[in-house]
């Protein structure tokens, strides 16, 4: 039952972003609340919800982007604040109040007519339909025509895609490097979204041999890495192949599970048995109850056909009530799939 695994995280995201990429503020005005970042980086976490058009963004910022802002009153007691967010594509201002760390309050936002007129003229005749989503993430011409430079040429919801997850020739340059070409502007937000780096990519080369960038993604999904193919080797698994790897990844085959199952007397399961056990829940629990009703050496399959048909000491103790006093394994499926009949005694 071998399994490529694909990835599907990335639709998903993109998705998202091109909600947020046709998103409006259409009277350009909204409310805000923000919170410090878990990251222990100092940014505020803001979250901007616009009274008409796209529902919430959200952006970390840093203190000394925001203009008129004292930092300490971040952290007062109900302290009013006042500050603005100047950007190319329009200024957003803030009023409201923080409270220990905790702000929120009303923004209105301004578009930049003269940055609205120079992107039309690079292209983006609707430009101003996006001006707030384009001043939130920090979109100037420059970068636009850095992604010009670079050999793409977006439309507007793909450039917003790119500022988001900071697209840059630096990136695209350090790929190169390491013999990654034929980049595509979706592929380098690919790259972005799952932290496959310049780093990364000479990694898993070093350790897998003609890796594909496809499966390099998905096992960075995944987390599998050389570390825990070499876990597995030791554990007597040696030479398993990439989509085994990200199998055992996907079902939580751990050196804790092996180890349990080979205690429970299964030393020699294959890699798709294991996949098996860990799609079924095949466990210490199970073996035990059925111990508890004399099946103390059922095989690999009888234990996942016992888990796929619900069998387990509370339906083996109905069927012994209905005369059966140590029905077969395959007995027992039977009995799950077609029914206990009564059975006679002396029979």
């Amino acid at each position: 039952m071998r399994t490529a695994y694909k990835f599907a995280a990335l639709p998903l995201v993109l998705s998202v972003l091109t909600i947020a990429a046709s998103a409006q503020c259409k009277n350009n005005r909204g409310t805000w609340t923000a919170e410090l970042a878990n990251d222990q980086s100092g940014k505020l976490q803001f979250r901007m919800t616009c009274s008409q058009g796209v529902d919430s963004m959200g952006h970390p910022l840093s203190p000394t982007e925001l203009q008129g802002l004292d930092p300490a009153a971040i952290h007062g007691n109900h302290v009013p604040v006042k500050f603005a967010l100047a950007r190319e594509a329009g200024s957003l201002q803030f009023e409201g109040t923080f409270n220990e760390g905790v702000g929120y309050g009303e923004f209105t936002f301004t578009p930049n007519q003269e940055f609205l007129s120079a992107m039309k003229q690079m292209g983006y005749p609707n430009v101003a339909d996006k001006a707030f989503t384009l001043a939130c993430i920090d979109v100037t011409r420059e970068y636009v025509e850095e992604l010009r430079s670079l050999g793409f040429h977006p439309d507007l919801d793909k450039v917003i895609e790119a500022r988001i997850f900071n697209v840059s020739r630096e990136q695209l340059n350090g790929l190169k490097a390491v013999g990654v070409t034929d980049l595509s502007l979706d592929a380098l937000v690919q790259y972005r979204i799952f932290n496959v780096t310049p780093e990364y990519v000479q990694q898993m080369r070093k350790a897998f041999p003609g890796i594909s960038l496809d499966k390099m993604t998905q096992m960075r999904i995944f987390h599998v890495t050389p570390e825990f193919g070499s876990q597995m080797a030791q554990l007597g698994y040696p030479g398993l192949n990439l989509d085994q790897l990200i199998a055992f990844k996907v079902h939580n085959v751990t050196p804790d599970y092996i180890q349990e199952m080979a205690k429970l007397g299964f030393k020699n399961l294959d890699a798709d048995q294991l996949v098996q056990f860990r799609i079924f829940n095949v466990n210490a629990s199970q073996v035990e109850d059925l111990a508890k009703e004399g099946y103390k050496d059922l095989s690999a399959q009888d234990l996942v056909n016992f888990r796929i048909h619900h069998i387990d000491s509370e339906f083996i103790e109905t069927a012994k009530k209905a005369g059966y006093s140590r029905p077969t394994p395959d007995e027992l499926v039977e009995f799950r799939i077609m029914g206990i009949r009564h059975r006679t005694a002396g029979l």
